[in-house]
């Protein structure tokens, strides 16, 4: 906690000085001098305030000074520390999400002051504030020797209506000299126990807080732990993720070698009886099934690698796309007969990966047979300029939701309708297309609409090895 305020207002554009809000009985020329006199600079500190142990002004009695030992031996508490730590808030720039809270507590309480802290072994570090004067706006930083706050660190709050008078408080070094009268000050508790810091509110003056007083400042310090936590949520979620994504990455490669050895005894086998129809219809299935979960390790592996930001590793050959979605479009027919168009005219020449093609048109055509509207046609173009290709695959049916358009390439997301309907699907495909398009030089793009029907443009430069070698 610190020990005044400053001159105007919080910082940040549109915010008001307290002597903009009606209310407030403060002179706005008296602030500092009533609230932290002679502390308008960092040479007026107490002499030797940073290496001075701390020293209370007089005896404490027997419960106060109980209370300090027990909150002594916490400040170095190593899981309290590590609590501290884990939240990445010691030592950064002030955050506007904290920051807006202390404005809010000052305005409403009627106060000059109101400040975030953590609390750690040696010292403590101001997060956030409304009012805060030099040194303390500069540095950020009190000496643990100094702190008030230190002695919350039982979970017990400091209140005061006039620390002068009050047993514990009239003696600490911090109250008379440097002006602190009226207090709240509450500590900021963790789920799991620990007293991270502070949030705090004081007045120059001699002032009975209300229970309206106390709701606010509870209010308020539970809106910082909330925010504290989401974050530690959120920082915990991303490396869930990492290790997840690892994981996958891990498991989908060491896959890779007992399915290969698996194609290889079904491929001898074949050859040893090729005689035999029975045995070729049961090598024919497995071969079939082994493709399809290579197929999905593939999948799994691309996937891993788009969402580290890397591109899709590619085999640049001469092709022609026009075969490669003729052929694709050709097998797909067996599971959706009838449902598909194909409309270009001549060769679609290009240096580009075969495999890759195939996917990105294998993906898009299979989609818009699954949930487009049923029996309805699936058009797939194909146009060419002098420089690149495009290819566009149209649907009829309910458009996509325009929340779900934003996200619709991003890995293992599916769409609301994609979810709730009878087909399975880990929300693969679509981030495979993209990830496949951007690894040629390309880019995907989507549209849709109830009166247009939902089209996926795919657009390709005719040689994806220059494309490459640019960006290597």
């Amino acid at each position: 906690m610190g020990p005044g305020h400053r001159e105007g207002g919080p910082r940040g554009s549109g915010s008001k000085t307290l002597k903009e809000f009606p209310e407030r009985s403060w002179k706005v020329g008296q602030r500092t001098e009533e609230l932290a006199p002679g502390l308008k600079a960092a040479s007026h500190w107490p002499p030797g305030l940073e290496s001075v142990p701390m020293k209370f002004l007089g005896e404490l009695d027997e419960a106060s000074l109980a209370r300090t030992q027990r909150c002594n031996r916490r400040l170095a508490d190593p899981n309290r520390l590590q609590a501290i730590r884990d939240t990445g808030l010691m030592d950064t720039p002030q955050e506007e999400a904290f920051d807006r809270l202390a404005r809010l507590a000052a305005q409403l309480l009627n106060v000059p002051l109101t400040i975030m802290s953590l609390v750690d072994s040696n010292r403590q570090f101001f997060k956030a504030d409304f009012g805060l004067p030099s040194p303390f706006r500069e540095t950020r930083t009190l000496p643990i020797d100094a702190s008030l706050c230190r002695y919350t660190l039982e979970g017990e709050p400091i209140i005061s209506s006039n620390a002068p008078a009050d047993p514990f408080l009239k003696f600490h070094p911090s109250t008379g000299p440097w002006g602190i009268v009226a207090l709240i000050v509450l500590p900021l508790i963790n789920p799991e126990g620990h007293v991270l810091g502070t949030f705090c509110c004081i007045q120059p003056t001699v002032r009975e807080w209300t229970a309206q007083d106390h709701l606010i400042m509870k209010e308020m310090t539970a809106s910082i732990m909330t925010e504290i936590n989401l974050r530690d949520q959120l920082r915990k979620l991303k490396a869930e993720q990492r290790m997840r994504d690892t994981f996958v990455a891990a498991l989908t490669h060491d896959l890779r070698t007992p399915l290969t050895a698996s194609k290889l005894s079904v491929q001898l086998l074949g050859r040893r009886h090729a005689d035999l129809p029975s045995v070729q219809t049961s090598v024919a299935r497995v071969s079939a099934s082994l493709d399809r979960a290579e197929r999905m390790i593939q999948n799994l592996l691309d996937a891993s690698r788009i969402k580290a930001g890397k591109l899709v590793a590619l085999e640049i050959r001469e092709c022609d796309l026009h075969a490669v979605a003729a052929q694709t479009l050709d097998e797909l027919s067996a599971l959706y007969p009838g449902r598909f168009e194909l409309k270009a005219e001549g060769l679609f020449t290009m240096r580009a990966d075969p495999l890759g093609l195939r996917r990105i048109v294998e993906n898009l055509a299979s989609n818009a047979a699954k949930y487009g509207a049923p029996g309805t046609p699936i058009e797939v173009l194909l146009d060419r300029d002098e420089t690149q290709v495009r290819l566009q695959v149209r649907n009829q049916g309910a458009p996509i939701a325009a929340e779900d358009l934003q996200t619709i390439f991003e890995p293992f997301h599916r769409t609301q309708s994609a979810t709730e309907s009878a087909e399975k699907g880990w929300g693969l495909g679509l981030p495979l297309v993209r990830g496949l398009a951007e690894a040629h030089g390309g880019k995907a793009t989507v549209t849709s609409s109830a009166e247009e029907g939902t089209c996926f443009t795919i657009t390709l430069p005719l040689d994806a090895a220059a494309r490459q070698r640019l960006s290597a």
